[in-house]
């Protein structure tokens, strides 16, 4: 349900604003939206590395009972650092769509061009851990 309202947030808010020719500005209220959803999940994924509760362990627990070889604990534990960096820059990127007066694309990013970052990131993460970090063990 959150993928979906996530999903559907930004055309909405989009069709909805040319649909009753509301003024535009007010668009950028709703336009911030998504960038402080980005900002809030980058500031917990950088509490949960601090406080040793790692988020993406919690993700990757889940997807080992999918038979997913994910890695040792320790590891995972690691790489929630990195994770805040993928999640920062989705929030550069937000502040830059925000910014922008390009309304469609705002819309597109909003609504599934971010999804991109985060498989961009989690398809550095394998290659990271495939071919650097097994290297270096053995």
């Amino acid at each position: 349900m959150r993928i979906l309202f996530s999903m559907l947030y930004a055309p909405l808010i989009y069709f909805s604003f040319i649909y009753f020719d509301i003024n535009m500005n007010i668009l950028l209220t709703f336009k911030l939206f998504p960038l402080f959803m980005s900002v809030l999940v980058t500031g917990l994924i950088l509490k949960s590395y601090y406080s040793n509760n790692s988020m993406v362990l919690k993700v990757a627990n889940k997807l080992k009972k999918f038979n997913i070889n994910i890695g040792d604990d320790s590891y995972i534990k690691r790489s929630t650092l990195f994770w805040v960096g993928v999640s920062f820059v989705n929030v550069l990127v937000h502040i830059y769509m925000y910014l922008q007066s390009n309304i469609e694309l705002w819309v597109f990013y909003a609504s599934v061009g971010w999804y991109s970052v985060f498989i961009i990131g989690g398809v550095i993460q394998i290659l990271h851990h495939q071919f650097i970090y097994k290297n270096r063990l053995g």
